[in-house]
């Protein structure tokens, strides 16, 4: 086991962001294939249906990926089936090299959760006779209407189960709808579907999360995969404390310090530690983005309280309803509240806020126009519009600026 490594806290977060693609430009390079490194890097990208912005996995790889299209990400799940969709901590997109590594995940959501056998075995029926199908490929029964997302129709219900157990996968998505297909017609021949053991699948979570994560403790590599035992009800029981014991004992992994906290680093991202971040321009990420997702973990990191108050009461919303972490260089340095206006092609942006300290001097009045500017191209809006910020000085200079952004 190696000494523990002291990093002070620019370094560490230069680290985090370095290892989640956020250090530089094209990181992950371009293209479909850029498109696929990044989902392996970062080891799931989260699916989320709020669409006021980019939903939540092409904003994610749109912040990372220059010239993203949504296309790539279809392409990449419809025809060359390198990635497929499963749980993470919520739904995701995945790798499709560690689909192996989601077989106890289905297995025990099988053996734990009632199924309706004579409707599956006609779901599977009709699947393996018609091809690929959707929710809405199936009849509601007679008799029985569907009040919304929590009531849905025995066959949506059976299909998800199905999903979870692994029988059935998700081919594409067709309008934001799933479309299964049997396993067996989705899975290439080459992917490998061995069996992992817990102690296997704990080792290889340890390394995955360390490897997107940069830095974590143990709560943080745990917490990307914190409903699994919901899901399992407690069938599989990986030890994370026993995989990185040994990981330490391999030389693998190295324990760190950053401002007296600890940590786990991979030793060999000790190696490339960035000099700097780019500060050129501010990036708006998604809510649901892998670097703040963990909202603990950006509060010790960052320094920055994150909450996305969709889930919040209107009255006790403090900043909006949809608000976006600025990530300027290595620091987060406020937030903004925007939506897209489809019909009308712009950017709304409701309200910008900095953080206490955060002071609109000209180089972040710069990079903050160059990102508004990229952000409302990601959106596919034709102008921005900007109606508040915190900083009056700010404000003035957005509203002269703003308006050249004109296609």
């Amino acid at each position: 086991m190696r000494k523990t490594i002291e990093l002070k806290p620019k370094a560490a977060r230069r680290l985090v962001l370095d290892s989640q693609g956020l250090s530089r430009e094209a990181s992950f390079g371009r293209g479909k294939k850029a498109v696929a490194e990044a989902i392996h890097q970062l080891s799931y990208v989260q699916i989320d249906t709020i669409s006021v912005i980019q939903r939540a996995h092409h904003h994610v790889l749109n912040t990372r990926i220059p010239g993203y299209q949504e296309s790539m990400l279809h392409t990449l799940q419809a025809e060359d089936n390198s990635v497929f969709e499963y749980w993470s901590h919520a739904a995701a997109y995945l790798p499709m090299r560690d689909f192996r590594y989601y077989l106890p995940i289905m297995q025990g959501f099988a053996a734990n959760r009632p199924r309706d056998k004579k409707l599956v075995n006609e779901i599977l029926k009709r699947i393996h006779t018609e091809g690929a199908l959707q929710a809405r490929d199936f009849e509601q029964l007679p008799g029985k209407k569907s009040n919304g997302w929590w009531d849905w129709k025995p066959a949506k219900h059976m299909l998800e189960t199905l999903f979870f157990s692994g029988e059935l996968m998700v081919k594409e998505r067709k309008g934001f709808q799933k479309v299964y297909d049997l396993r067996e017609r989705v899975l290439s021949e080459h992917v490998n579907t061995t069996l992992p053991s817990d102690d296997e699948w704990a080792r290889y979570h340890t390394v995955i999360m360390l490897r997107a994560l940069g830095i974590g403790t143990a709560r943080d590599i745990a917490y990307a995969k914190s409903t699994i035992r919901r899901l399992t009800r407690n069938s599989f029981k990986p030890d994370y404390a026993q995989a990185i014991q040994d990981l330490l004992e391999e030389g693998i992994v190295q324990n760190c310090h950053v401002q007296g906290e600890d940590y786990l680093v991979l030793a060999e991202s000790l190696t490339s530690i960035p000099a700097k971040v780019g500060r050129d321009r501010i990036k708006f990420l998604s809510p649901f983005d892998n670097l703040v997702i963990n909202r603990s973990r950006t509060r010790r990191l960052f320094n920055f309280d994150y909450l996305i108050e969709c889930y919040v009461p209107e009255a006790k919303r403090r900043y909006g309803y949809f608000t976006l972490p600025l990530l300027w260089g290595d620091e987060l340095i406020g937030r903004m509240d925007s939506k897209a206006d489809r019909k009308n092609r712009q950017l709304i942006i409701k309200n910008l806020f900095l953080e206490p300290g955060v002071a609109p001097t000209e180089s972040l009045s710069r990079a903050l126009l160059k990102g508004i500017k990229q952000f409302q191209f990601d959106q596919d809006c034709d102008h921005t519009v900007v109606q508040a910020c915190s900083s009056p000085r700010l404000l003035k200079r957005l509203k002269e600026k703003v308006p050249a952004f004109q296609r």
